[in-house]
Formats: structure tokens, sequence, C-alpha cells
């Protein structure tokens, strides 16, 4: 049992660095090889749920049973454009305009608008933890974005909307498909997401036209994107949950953005001043503050839905595993 924990454990920040690295190589593609976020989330997303569905497919699973009910193909539209494509874009877009590290930071402002929608959905006032881990966010994303002067940004505009975007959309991604993930299998909903989302932005963005560099240096680059930062990534945070649980896979998988600025530092030579890093740790405590949380308390999903599903506890990284 203890070895079981100490496996889990490793996986889970094993998956939380292969997202990082995902969210770098993405940052090395919008650099160095001028290709777009229109052309990266959308092949991304096609190909890594086509990947998944097909080895689902191999394994038996019934992945067509999510389109029987009405209901069901409700759901799974939502979560597939509002929550997995609008979370992949704005993300990715936030990137594109600043670096792997600040994007992955900003998106960790996610638990606010997660509390939001649960506080509206279960009408009740927030606990302290919550009110704790609001504060956090909102010194953090303020520290971040304006080194303390009130006057001036020290990111781009851009990059703090589409990154508070892909936050807001992240929210409706935890929350948005828990009874379905309940019923149907999460690998099942996930890929479906991916897949579906994928072709919207496929049908939106047409990156086929797309006049970036397709070196073999970007393609390696999109191939640890796909296989490394999502198939994998994922693969291994879910195999850690499972032996150890959500509230501290989520906590161990927070690596994720501290990996992100190591090598962003490393690879791609980015500089990031004492203050950041300030902002960077604010935010990141928010983890701490809800893994912390009494038992029961961290909800994300509306008490109506209590009967069919059972809410999960914690935070997980940007977007590329559930809550």
């Amino acid at each position: 049992m203890q070895d079981s924990k100490k496996v889990g454990r490793l996986f889970a920040i094993l998956g939380g660095a292969c997202w990082a690295l995902s969210g770098v190589c993405g940052q090395y593609l919008f650099q160095y090889q001028q290709l777009t976020s229109e052309w990266l989330v959308s092949v991304r997303l096609l190909s890594a749920g086509a990947l998944l569905l097909i080895l689902l497919i191999l394994k038996g699973q019934p992945v067509l049973a999510v389109w029987k009910e009405r209901n069901n193909r409700i759901d799974m539209l939502i979560f597939a454009i509002l929550g997995t494509a609008l979370c992949q874009y704005s993300y990715f877009s936030s990137v594109a305009t600043s670096n792997a590290a600040t994007s992955t930071f900003i998106s960790y402002t996610s638990p606010i608008f997660i509390i939001f929608y649960t506080l509206i959905g279960t009408r009740r006032k927030p606990a302290i933890f919550e009110v704790i881990a609001v504060c956090l966010i909102l010194a953090g994303i303020f520290v971040v974005a304006t080194h303390g002067n009130i006057h001036s940004l020290s990111i781009s505009r851009e990059s703090l909307i589409w990154g508070l975007v892909s936050a807001a959309s992240f929210g409706i991604y935890s929350t948005q498909p828990q009874r379905l993930m309940n019923k149907m299998g999460t690998l099942v909903v996930s890929a479906w997401g991916m897949l579906v989302g994928g072709a919207v932005l496929f049908l939106i963005f047409r990156p086929w036209h797309s006049s970036g560099i397709h070196s073999t240096q970007a393609y390696m680059a999109m191939g640890a994107i796909i296989f490394i930062g999502t198939l994998l990534s994922y693969t291994l945070y879910l195999e850690g949950v499972k032996r150890i649980g959500a509230t501290q896979g989520s906590l161990l998988s927070s690596v994720e953005p501290v990996i992100a600025t190591i090598l962003s530092a490393v690879w791609l030579h980015e500089t990031f001043e004492i203050i950041d890093l300030v902002g960077f740790g604010l935010i990141l405590s928010t983890v701490i503050v809800l893994a912390k949380a009494p038992h029961g308390k961290v909800e994300t999903r509306p008490r109506r839905s209590k009967r069919r599903s059972e809410p999960a506890r914690g935070m997980t990284s940007r977007g590329d595993a559930p809550s």
C-alpha cells in the first residue's frame, strides 16, 4: 500500500511536469517557428482526441454511448466548446503574447471562478478558506500584472485577458461535466471533448492555411505536446489520483507552473524578476489553502446535482485533467 502511494505521488508530479513541457513547447512554436495558437490548438485537440478515442475503442470501451441521450449530448457540446476548446485556445493565446510560465500562473486563478460558480449554484455564503483563496489570487494577479505599480501593466493586456479567460473557462471545464464523467467515464468524455472541440476550432481557424515554419523541430515540439503533454500527462495524473486521491494529486501536480518557469528560463532564456516570483507564489499558495480545506467543503458542482454525482475536492492543473 505504501509503495502504491509513493508511485501515485510520483505519477502526479510527472503529470504536472508533462503539462509544463506542453506549455513551454507551445511557447517555442510561437517564438521560433512563427506558428499560431489557432494552428496549435486545433491540431493538438483533434489529434489527441482521435488518438485517445482509438485507444478506448481498442480497449472495448462503449465510446458512442455518450451521444444516445439528449441531455448528455447537450452537456457534451457545452463541455467540448466552452470548456475544452475555449480553455485551451485562450491558454495558448496567452502564452503566445507572453510566456508559458506567466500564462500558467495566471490560469491558476481558476479557483476564483470555480468558487464563484459554486456559490451561485449552491446559494450559500463563502467559507473562510474560500475568502482567503480569493484574496491570495487577487493579490497574486495584481503583483504579476502590475509589479506593484497601479498605473501600468508589466505584461501585455492581451496575455492577461486571455489568461483570465482560460481560468474562467477552466472553471466550466472543471464543474460542468462532472455528472457526465461519473456516468460515462472520465476518459470517454475527455476524448470526445478534445475531438469535438478540436473539430470546431479546425473549422473556424482552418489551420491548413498556416504560414508558420513547418520544420522537423516544429513537428517534434508538436509531437511532444500531443503525446507527452496530453496523452502521457493525462494517463500519469489519473493513475496518480487513483492511488493517492484527488486532493493530494492536484496538490502535487501543481509543480506544473514551477517547472514551466524553470524550463522557460533555461530553454527559452526568459527572465523573471523577484516580484514576479512573489506573485507566482501568492497564486500557487491557493492550491495549498484549498487542499487544506475541511473535507466536503470544497464543492465544484451545485447541490441540485448531488444525487447523481459527488463533488470533487481540490483543484487540478490548467485544463488537461478533471477536478
